[in-house]
C-alpha cells in the first residue's frame, strides 16, 4: 500500500495545480480522479463548453447576415460533430500531458 504526503482529491484545474506544487514542494503526492485526468472543466465543461458557445455565436451571426448587410444566401445550419472537431486535438493533448503527471496505481 502507498502512503502520501497529501491527497488531492479532482485532477482540475485546482487540483492539478494543488498537486504539482505540492511536488514541488516535496511532498509526495497522491491524486484521486474519478474520471479522465482534468476533470470536469478540461473534459466537459469550461473548454468543451467555450467551443459550442464561439459556434453557435458564429451561427447567430450567419443567421442574421443581411442584418449586416451580408446575404449568405439562405438558412445556415451546424452539424454539432463538426463544430466540436477542432477542440478535441487540443482536449486530448492536454489531457494527455495531465494523464503524463501521475502514476496510476
Amino acid at each position: 500500500m502507498s502512503s502520501f504526503d497529501i491527497i488531492v482529491i479532482g485532477s482540475g484545474p485546482g487540483g492539478y495545480v494543488a498537486a504539482i506544487r505540492a511536488s514541488q514542494l516535496g511532498m509526495k503526492v497522491g491524486v484521486v480522479e474519478k474520471a479522465e485526468p482534468g476533470g470536469i472543466c478540461l473534459n466537459w465543461g469550461c473548454i468543451p463548453t467555450k467551443a459550442l458557445l464561439k459556434s453557435a455565436q458564429v451561427l447567430e451571426y450567419c443567421r442574421h447576415s443581411l442584418d449586416y448587410g451580408i446575404n449568405s444566401g439562405g438558412d445556415a445550419s451546424a452539424d454539432f460533430s463538426a463544430v466540436i472537431a477542432p477542440a478535441l486535438p487540443s482536449l486530448t493533448a492536454i489531457r494527455n500531458n495531465a494523464a503524463g503527471m501521475y502514476v496510476v496505481t
